[in-house]
Order: C-alpha cells, then structure tokens, then sequence
C-alpha cells in the first residue's frame, strides 16, 4: 500500500511539470542556475562523480551553477523532478519506468552508478563473515526505509535464496544507531559511514555489491518537458558528470581532495579507505550511457518487488542522446 500510494503522489504531481515547462530558459549573459534534488539528507561518498564535478568547477566550465537539495528516499526524488522543485534528480532512476507505468513522465539522461556500494557491519563479535548470502539466514539486518534501492535489493537476496532474514528498515542514517542498541545484527550503511564505523572498531561482514549484479543504480533523471525545452542544459549537465567519471578514474588524487572536501573532520586515512573501497569495486561506470543490458536488470529488480508492473522497452525511460554526446565531447567511447 505504501508503494501504491507514492506512485498516487507522483500522478497528482504530474499535473505540475506542464507549468513547469513553460520556465523561461536562463540569459544567456549568465551562468545557468539549475537544481538538483540529490537521495537523502547530507552528501555520500556514493554519489562522488557529482562532487567532484561541483568542487572541481566542471559544472562551472560548462557554464551551470548547481543548487543542491536534499530531497530524501529515493521515491521523492523523482517526484522533486516532476513537481518541478528541481530540474536534474540524482537517486534510483527506476521511477521514470514506474512513473510511465502510471502513465506519468521521465527520462533517465546519464548514468551514474552500476554497484550499490553499501557495506554491512557489526559490532557483535558473534556475528560471522557473511561469506554468502546463505550466512545471513536467521539474522537481523538493518535497512534504510522502502522504497530504497538498498531495501529492494536486500529483499531481492532474502526472496532469492530464501532466507530467514528480518529486514528492520530505519530513517536514512538511522542503520548504525540499530546495531548500536542490539536491536539488529548488521547494519547496512553507505560511505564513508562504512569507513568511519570500521575506524571505530565495527567490522565490515560483507559487501552488497557483491551478490547483485551490475545494474542502474543512481542515474541523472529530468522530464520531457524540461528536456525538450532545454536541451543545452541537459547537455551541459551530463557532459559534467562524463568529465567528472574520467577524472576519478584517472587521477585518484582528485578523488580524494574532494573527499577531504566533503569530510573536513576525517581522518586522511578514513577518506581514503572510503574512495578506495568505491574505486576498487567499480561503483562508478566510465561512460555516462545507460546500456540496454543494466537497465533491463535495473526493471526486473522492480517488477520482483511488484513496484513495477509490466516490462518496458529501455527507451520509453531512458534517453541516450545526451550521454553519447557526451562520450564524444569529452573523448569517452560507447560502452
């Protein structure tokens, strides 16, 4: 029911993006201020490629400045979108396919993320490596709330293997106080929220990303109206990230600098484990594009959980135009 009565939210909102869509385009004489409502209520070393293309000044060169907003579960982001409370949504892009279920709008334009890196950890020394998902039978597990990438996925694995697995879901960045308080056995918590526990002395038990396969995580969504009536925007936005994704890759360096940017108060040591744990698991694609091949697993996810109802051809949600320029622009090939 509750899923049924976001996507009822999401259709009353509809209504709202066609106003929307008549906002004049920026003067031309200025840097072009466009929003982005960004999965959560504080920045996550997951989303690093969109930090470093703002603390970089890649947004800045390619003429934007970016206000980002915090805009919550991954279901509000997309509704953020639509309401036209911001123009680019950064979080699970699956809700333009569940919005076109409902007849709504939405184009996922880039691609972000490919592996939810989240760790599970413990502070209970009774608590085993989880070698295999088999591990987690007859255990408590601590979860940010449904309907959160992270909650789908650890349902996918417990529905799966059939596990005996209570799933505790709590408010975004509410999972180590669980653990804390004994009240689950692992807690499921992002980076560098992973780092920092282990610094204190929690163990990493297992890694998520390790048993689902490369999918669409996080992507850059926007409506068609919007799209339509600003594709220079769009292209400016998604040539960043392109440029950002290059950059870490290519120079770790960066990676870290704006990690120590976004966490002043770490420890050096904890920043960099944080990145090198993201880098090392290839969270992060090399190509902005959205393949057909991730983005069909990306549905499949859904229509398992029953929050998306049919099947969908990869390009009544995904729009590749943008990023394949973007490869072209800033020297990347087609995945």
């Amino acid at each position: 029911m509750k899923i049924l009565y976001r996507l009822l939210i999401f259709l009353l909102i509809f209504g709202l993006s066609s106003a929307y869509a008549q906002t004049p385009a920026p003067a031309k004489d200025s840097k072009e201020k466009i929003t982005i409502a960004q999965f959560g209520k504080e920045r996550f070393l997951l989303y690093l490629p969109l930090y470093v293309a703002m603390e970089e000044g890649i947004f800045t060169k390619h003429g934007l400045t970016v206000d980002l907003k915090f805009a919550g579960n991954d279901d509000q982001i997309f509704a953020a979108v639509i309401s036209g409370a911001a123009q680019i949504g950064v979080g699970d892009p699956v809700f333009t396919a569940i919005s076109h279920d409902k007849g709504g709008p939405g184009k996922v334009v880039a691609m972000m993320l490919t592996n939810l890196g989240v760790g599970g950890v413990a502070i209970d020394p009774k608590v085993p490596m989880i070698k295999t998902p088999d591990n987690l039978d007859g255990l408590r597990i601590g979860s940010l709330p449904e309907p959160s990438t992270t909650y789908t996925l650890l349902s996918g694995v417990k529905k799966h293997y059939g596990l005996n697995l209570q799933i505790v879901q709590a408010p975004i960045d509410g999972q180590a106080a669980l653990v804390e308080a004994g009240k689950v056995d692992i807690a499921v918590v992002l980076e560098p929220d992973a780092s920092i526990l282990e610094d204190k002395g929690f163990r990493r038990v297992f890694d998520l990303a390790k048993w689902t396969d490369p999918q669409v995580i996080t992507g850059f969504t926007a409506t068609e109206d919007f799209i339509k009536a600003h594709p220079e925007t769009i292209q400016k936005v998604v040539d960043s990230l392109q440029e950002a994704l290059n950059i870490i890759y290519k120079d770790p360096q960066v990676a870290y600098r704006t990690g120590k940017k976004l966490y002043p108060n770490l420890s050096d040591k904890v920043v960099h484990t944080a990145v090198d744990h993201m880098l090392s698991e290839n969270m992060y694609p090399h190509s902005a594009i959205v393949p057909d091949e991730l983005w069909q697993r990306t549905l499949k996810t859904r229509l398992d959980s029953d929050e998306l109802k049919k099947p969908q051809a990869t390009t009544i949600a995904v729009d590749n135009s943008f990023a394949i320029q973007a490869g072209k622009d800033v020297g990347v090939a087609a995945p």
